[in-house]
Parts: C-alpha cells; structure tokens; sequence
C-alpha cells in the first residue's frame, strides 16, 4: 500500500518491502509517526517536538505552555490549531453513541457502590457529548485517561511498599503491563490523528489528573472502589470498540494500519503484552492479526476485553477471592532446596564458593560443639 505524504501533492512514499512501487493511491496516508525520518511539521509542530532527554519541571512547563499557548490563539482565530493534517478516512467513520449504549444494556450489569457509578456516568455523559461524531478522537481522549488506573495502582502501591505495609511486585508489573497495552493504545490514536484538536488535549490531560487523583481517593478508601472503576470503564471501551467495529468494518478492511501498530502486535517481543493477560489458561498466547486498520481495532477491542477480566478478578480478591496473580510479597523463594543446589553449582566458580561455605558451616557448627561440650 502506498503512503501519501499529506504535506505535498502528487509525491508518494512506497511502503517498506514495495520496492520503487510508487504507483497513484486514493488520497489517505498512513498518518503522523509514519516511519523514521518521515514527520513533517505543521502550525505549531517545531514548538512541540519533545527534548531529547528529561528536562527540569519548570522548563517542561514553560515549553509546553508557550508552544500551546500558540496554539490556542490559532485555534481561537480560526486558524486551525493542528500539529499535523489528520487522515482524511478519518471524517468517514462513524460511531452512534445510543448504540454503545445499547451494548451496555444488553450485557449484564457491573454492580457498583453510589460514588463509582455517579463517577463512571458523570465521566460517561462528557465523553458522548464533547466526542458526538468523532470518533477517534473520542478513542484519544479514552486512552488519554485509561492509563490512570495504572499509575495510580502502581502509586499506592509504592507507598505501601515504602512504608513496610504490604508489598507484591508480581500485582505492579501487571498494572505497569496494562499501563504499556494503554499506551500503544493512545500511540494508535495520535498516529490517526485524534489529538489534533486543542481543546481535545486540554480536556483529556487534565481530566486525566482529575481521574488519576479520584482513582488514588478510592484505592485509599478500599480498593474495591478503584478496582470497580477501572472494571465500568474497560467494560464500556469494549461496548464502544465493538461498536466502532461493527459498524465501519467494511471501510476498516481497506486501510491499511498504522505502524505503530504493526510495530506493536507483530513484534517478535511479547513480554509486557503476555504480562497483562491474567485470564488466559496457562501456556494460551495471544498472537493477533496487524494487517488492515480492521485489525487494529479489533485487537484493541480484546486487549479493552483482557483489562476487563484482570480488573474483575483484582475486585474479587479484594473482596476476599483468589488472587489474580501469584503475589509474592516477601523474602522466601519458590525454589526447592534441590533447585537452588543446582542452579549455584551450575558454573565452576559457583560449585568453589558452595563447597567453601559448606566447609566455613561445618567449622562453625564444629566450634559451637566444642564451646557447648565446655560448658558442660
């Protein structure tokens, strides 16, 4: 499939593995984080361009605000306030939020507390009404606030940990996996152009510090609230996924996908994307297709589907289940006595250094004799 380069007309950029294949394509590229080296700038783009290493927090601050600042008296002046053009299939997909909604209705229901579901509606409400008829950039804003849980997760959690309350790294590395899967999720969208709008990004980092700071509230209150949250709005992304799905299918099945996506579900390293799923059988992966944007959002519509069955099972070992992982919290190893015996002695230096510590043992054990044999 060609890309077309939407900065100039009548150039195109053959696809990796096309050769010299340059021949005319409909007018829609494979858009934003293309492929190296391919980015090109728009109003406001040189100001945006991310340091090449961590910055101090003021200086952050100050470049991020003066290059949005910019960019809102664009926005504010008709101008347009976008970083770079956005696909023009894009105004093509459609999404009915009363169809969403009837997928939810149809499923059986998540029971939750009064504060949770006030949240989840209140959050529900603002994203049909700012996001009528945008999907992607709908699907943005989502991904923008679903990492949330997972820092939060993760924040609590370290804080426990520093404060010697309790501790299980294996339960922080699902949530830093399910944090990653949200992030190539976010990626996806940015590449297809879903933060473009200003008012887009204003709306969805901020909520999402608002959201962070609820979901930290309610882990700290009882984690069955956070985790129950979390469960409502992963349950609705896989209703509006679906949704989205279904009803431009046709159209997602002639587009090819982005690849940022390509690059994340055909990667020949899986570490982080098997970490997440919880509720597969043992030895079951999961090894999805990345071949047209159909696919995409399809395997979104699963990963939203797999953080379903992990934020379910947190909530009921919260309430006293079984856990959703092996929790390991302490010192004591899994391994045998044989097992450790054998992975030391495997190398010649480790087989000197046992045998040196048995013999130090054996002297140690021999001196207690003889002192307590004194004793007597």
């Amino acid at each position: 499939q060609g890309i077309k380069d939407p900065t100039k007309k009548g150039e195109e950029v053959p696809s990796p593995g096309d050769g010299d294949n340059t021949s005319t394509r409909p007018s829609f590229f494979v858009p934003s984080a293309t492929f190296p080296g391919r980015q090109k700038e728009g109003p406001g783009m040189s100001q945006r361009l991310r340091p090449p290493r961590p910055m101090s927090g003021w200086d952050l601050a100050m470049s991020n605000f003066k290059a949005e600042w910019r960019m809102l008296l664009r926005a504010a002046k008709f101008r347009g306030s976008a970083l770079r053009r956005m696909p023009r299939y894009v105004d093509s997909l459609r999404l009915s939020n009363q169809a969403v909604k009837d997928r939810e209705e149809a499923r059986p229901q998540v029971p939750t507390p009064p504060p949770v579901r006030l949240a989840y509606d209140v959050l529900c409400w603002f994203i049909d009404v700012v996001f009528e008829d945008r999907p992607i950039q709908r699907f943005w804003f989502l991904e923008t606030v679903a990492r949330m849980p997972y820092f939060a997760y993760s924040s609590v959690l370290h804080l426990y940990e520093t404060f010697g309350w309790w501790r299980s790294p294996e339960l922080r590395a699902v949530h830093a996996a399910e944090e990653d899967n949200e992030l190539h999720h976010l990626l996806i969208m940015e590449s297809l152009g879903g933060d473009q709008r200003w008012l887009d990004r204003f709306l969805g980092q901020h909520g999402a510090v608002a959201y962070y700071w609820i979901l930290v509230l309610f882990f700290f209150v009882d984690p069955k609230w956070s985790y129950n949250f979390s469960r409502l709005i992963e349950a609705h992304a896989v209703d509006t996924y679906g949704e989205f799905v279904d009803a431009n299918k046709e159209r997602l099945r002639t587009i090819p996908p982005p690849p940022i996506a390509v690059e994340y579900y055909l990667n020949d390293e899986h570490y982080l994307f098997d970490k997440m799923h919880t509720g597969l059988p043992d030895g079951v992966k999961r090894r999805p297709p990345c071949a047209t944007l159909y696919d995409v959002f399809s395997n979104i519509r699963d990963d939203e589907e797999q953080h379903v069955l992990t934020m379910t099972a947190c909530e009921e070992w919260s309430k006293g289940g079984r856990p959703p992982v092996d929790l390991g919290f302490n010192f004591n190893s899994k391994l045998t006595k044989e097992e450790y015996v054998r992975k030391v002695t495997q190398s010649s230096h480790g087989r000197a250094a046992w045998i040196a510590w048995g013999d130090e043992v054996a002297r140690i054990a021999e001196q207690d004799r003889a002192e307590w044999d004194a004793r007597q």
